[in-house]
């Protein structure tokens, strides 16, 4: 039987286990764990068994393969009803059952593991539902995780192979709108279109007011049928607010509102907001679960920014979230913009003001195009005024430039539209190198109620605490989280989702990622990471995305002026390790950015000869943009040092310090393991100190000197050792020779690894 639908997982019945163990030799161990390993391995399966699915046809066992032999005998229904049927691979077989049976199925599933004659054997019931389609109302009635198969028109399809995070189908017949969510395959790979009808099978369940199908399967029906979306317009101008019974029930249907006005953004949250009557809802724009591709979401993006205050028809499909209403488009044209209304001189300053917006804070140079007039009423007067050393304004561009220390810009805007004026001012903080653990925790715990961060963060923490226990219908847990030692200022992380977050357990140190907010609620307040947040892993994993971003902004031929540093996973050996040369060249891909892939051209250092395709490795140089015969290559240029992953940090702040200016120390204290290269004053019994200069993870063309440095074991050391010392970094410089340095009062925390 061709197989029309996968496993559906998880109804989590009393599975009947027929037939006790069997074993003719008692004392023969490999056969007796054999059993074992299929017995735990099918004891706990579905019951339910709608669909095909595979079972193992080989067991090893301390090198031993034993085989296993799989029989069916069908109780209820037709003999030739499920079947076993091996697979090529000999490795497995496959339980091929009827999915469209018009009755109810019932079987035992038999398996015995042989060797030598002697057998083990258990049985397990199982059964096949009758097949039939649900109606819409039998789907929104349906019991939780009740399995069941409903039929529609798609009209939105999200995929992995289109960069979604997730498997999901849009879909709707003439009664109402279905959801498939997480589904077993990419419905672009399997030839679904919008327009296709399908057959969608799965698990019946709600998510915060929405109904899905969980871990469906589809089986294309037809091709080329088009859905009118339903006029919405009346319903919604009519609704008390957006948890309205009425805009819920017409979820996921296809819809449009008219004659909408298009009002602010919130690109954190990807909502870009629209009104109609005393309603605002918005279109959502998801990072992980969107039919727009990556262009298409651009290009949506730029409409919605371009025409604020716009009288527009908005189409898209109804979805819901704690039971409120808003929408996710199907395609680029889901907002059409109509016409500008007339509006008042207040009217109109209050609109361009709203749009008027800073970030709360810069850590690279950055530039702003200050606009004269209102962006969507050009009679609207804007007058811009900047405060601060670091930054001005130049023929309509505000350039904020990074100083050596962090400052803070105060940009004033006068909005004015005949008697009507309104003055604005925004404080950005301009941060002299990129954020500290510490500093976006003090950033979040300056945060005023229900405030949050523009942007995401990333944050390396030990978990303290687990405030909700993961919930496998969600797939997400609540957990706070202490940083860098900062027990008065934990982080809640609310509702965490991620690989293995299921066995995230305290005294964990785990990388998470998010916006982080202030949530407040009867004086309670919370500093966390907002409900989306995700868990990179259990290790840390720096944030790259500015360093990635600003490589794939070089124009051709252009070489960034400081040097950078990258973790990343090998994607490929594009030269191979040359012992002449001793240099490898690579291309790896940064975690959660493999669209940004990074040549390391002629990589060096310990350990690049072993290096691998899959290898996580740090590197550490100069990025260039190489362009040759119109192909560009964004690369670490020739010299990139290969680095030990665990110095990524210590790396950073080596970076850090050398960007000081004359004179300027870090902020805060610093910690660096490297390898001494030179002796510059010996050991003084009198002042218990000595100076010596070490290189941090094979970098020497930035050598770090340790100034009159004091310790257990200062005495002793000598060129070679590798060495822990804590203290702070500054550039000292004296007849115009600059030095990095530990200044005076840097400690000597121990030697590493004396180094033959």
């Amino acid at each position: 039987m061709k197989k029309l639908l996968a496993l559906v997982i998880s109804i989590i019945l009393v599975v009947s286990l027929l037939s006790s163990c069997t074993i003719t030799t008692p004392d023969d161990k490999g056969l007796d764990q054999a059993y074992e390993y299929v017995l735990t391995m099918y004891k706990d399966k579905p019951v339910v068994t709608p669909s095909d699915y595979d079972v193992i046809a080989v067991v090893t066992i301390d090198g031993e393969a034993f085989q296993v032999k799989w029989e069916v005998n069908v109780t209820k229904g037709s003999a030739d009803s499920v079947k076993v049927v091996p697979n090529e691979n000999g490795k497995t077989a496959k339980i091929d059952v009827n999915e469209k049976t018009t009755t109810e199925i019932e079987y035992e599933l038999k398996f015995t593991v042989e060797k030598n004659g002697n057998s083990a054997s258990a049985g397990f019931n199982h059964t096949v539902p009758e097949y039939k389609v649900y109606s819409w109302q039998q789907y929104v009635d349906a019991k939780e995780d009740e399995t069941l198969t409903v039929r529609g028109i798609v009209t939105g399809i999200i995929a992995k192979s289109l960069g979604d995070s997730y498997n999901c189908l849009y879909f709707e017949d003439n009664d109402g709108g279905y959801y498939a969510y997480g589904m077993t395959d990419d419905p672009v790979e399997g030839g679904v279109k919008i327009g296709d009808e399908v057959y969608v099978t799965g698990k019946r369940t709600t998510y915060s007011g929405t109904w899905e199908i969980k871990e469906a399967t589809f089986e294309i029906v037809s091709s080329g049928n088009t859905v009118t979306p339903r006029d919405l317009t009346e319903v919604y101008a009519n609704a008390s607010s957006l948890k309205d019974e009425a805009l819920a029930s017409l979820q996921s249907s296809l819809v449009t509102v008219k004659g909408v006005e298009i009002t602010g953004q919130d690109t954190g949250s990807g909502y870009y907001k629209f009104k109609l009557g005393k309603l605002e809802s918005y279109v959502r724009i998801s990072s992980s679960v969107c039919p727009l591709n990556a262009d298409e979401t651009s290009a949506f993006i730029e409409g919605h920014t371009t025409h604020f205050g716009y009288i527009a028809d908005v189409t898209g499909v109804v979805c819901v979230y704690d039971g409120a209403f808003y929408i996710t488009p199907v395609d680029v044209a889901a907002i059409q913009y109509k016409e500008l209304p007339e509006k008042s001189d207040a009217e109109k300053v209050a609109l361009e003001v709203d749009q008027i917006k800073f970030p709360n804070s810069v850590s690279e140079e950055t530039t702003f195009t200050l606009n004269p007039t209102g962006s969507t009423y050009t009679d609207v007067v804007i007058e811009w005024s900047v405060e601060g050393e670091c930054a001005k304004i130049e023929n309509g561009v505000l350039t904020i430039s990074i100083p050596d220390n962090d400052a803070v810009v105060t940009v004033k805007a006068v909005v004015k539209a005949g008697e009507t004026a309104e003055v604005l001012e925004f404080t950005i903080n301009v941060v002299a190198t990129e954020l500290s653990y510490k500093q976006i925790v003090e950033l979040a715990y300056a945060l005023g109620t229900n405030e949050k961060l523009d942007g995401t963060y990333r944050l390396f923490g030990e978990v303290i605490s687990i405030d909700t226990a993961y919930s496998e219908q969600y797939g997400n847990i609540t957990v706070t989280i202490v940083v860098d030692g900062m027990t008065e200022k934990p982080i809640q992380c609310y509702r965490l989702k991620g690989e293995g977050a299921e066995d995230i357990k305290v005294g964990d140190q785990i990388t998470v990622e998010g916006t982080l907010k202030n949530y407040t609620k009867n004086e309670n307040v919370t500093i966390e990471f907002d409900a989306g947040c995700k868990l990179l892993g259990f290790e840390e994993i720096p944030d790259q995305s500015k360093t990635l971003t600003a490589a794939y902004g070089l124009a051709t031929g252009e070489k960034m002026t400081s040097p950078s540093i990258l973790t990343g996973v090998i994607k490929s050996i594009d030269t191979a390790y040359s012992e002449q040369y001793e240099n490898i060249t690579v291309t790896i891909v940064c975690p959660g950015y493999d669209e940004y892939p990074i040549m390391c051209y002629r990589l060096k250092g310990e350990g690049a000869s072993l290096l691998a395709v899959g290898d996580k490795i740090t590197v550490f140089g100069f990025i260039k943009n190489y362009t040759k015969n119109d192909v560009v290559t964004i690369e670490f240029d020739a010299g990139c040092v290969l680095v030990p992953n665990s110095k990524y940090n210590q790396v950073k702040t080596v970076m850090a310090a050398y960007k000081l200016a004359g004179g300027k120390s870090l902020a805060e204290e610093s910690a660096l393991e490297g390898v001494i290269v030179s002796i510059d004053t010996e050991y003084s019994t009198q002042y218990e100190n000595i100076t010596v200069t070490i290189v941090v993870a094979g970098l020497t063309d930035y050598p770090i000197q340790c100034f009159r440095l004091k310790g257990e074991g200062a005495a002793d050391l000598k060129v070679g050792d590798e060495i822990y010392v804590k203290g702070t970094l500054k550039n000292y410089v004296k007849n115009e020779v600059s030095t990095i340095e530990f200044d005076a009062g840097c400690v000597l925390v121990g030697v590493v690894v004396p180094l033959p």
